[in-house]
């Protein structure tokens, strides 16, 4: 599930999409010691989490909002 937001702090699939394609640069580019690899792998398996569920949430309304048109 996407973590809780304030305004401050607003959760965004776009900026977490981002995040991660930054993560799996610096994974890739071999220049990371070990501990931050594992540190970095971990922070994007939460945020590709997050995003599976964000992404599982929609497709649960863009289905009830065809099946409403469906109805119609």
């Amino acid at each position: 599930m996407p973590k809780k937001t304030t305004p401050a702090d607003p959760w965004s699939y776009e900026t977490t999409v981002a995040t991660v394609e930054t993560i799996i640069a610096d994974l890739e580019s071999g220049s990371l010691p070990l501990a931050a690899v594992l540190t970095q792998f971990e922070q994007a398996v939460q945020a590709l989490t997050q995003c599976e569920t964000y992404l599982q949430e929609k497709q649960q309304q863009v289905d009830v909002l065809i099946e409403t048109l469906a109805d119609e």
